[in-house]
């Protein structure tokens, strides 16, 4: 999943300092792990574009004649 920082963090994994407004992808868990420390929230989830789905194929049968 896509995350927007938007309080600067380092991440105790990657050693990396992560600054606001930057993008990053990081799994649902641990986005999870890091927005729940006690020094608050610091990404917001990006909302990825929803795929159109194509509509079921209906079984089109053929009109009745009067």
């Amino acid at each position: 999943m896509k995350a927007k920082v938007i309080k600067a963090y380092r991440d105790k994994i990657t050693k990396r300092i992560h600054k606001p407004g930057e993008e990053i992808e990081v799994t649902k868990k641990r986005f999870e792990e890091i927005n729940s420390t006690k020094h608050g929230i610091f990404l917001e989830e990006i909302a990825e574009p929803q795929k159109p789905q194509k509509p079921a194929k209906e079984d089109k049968q053929p009109a009745k004649e009067k």
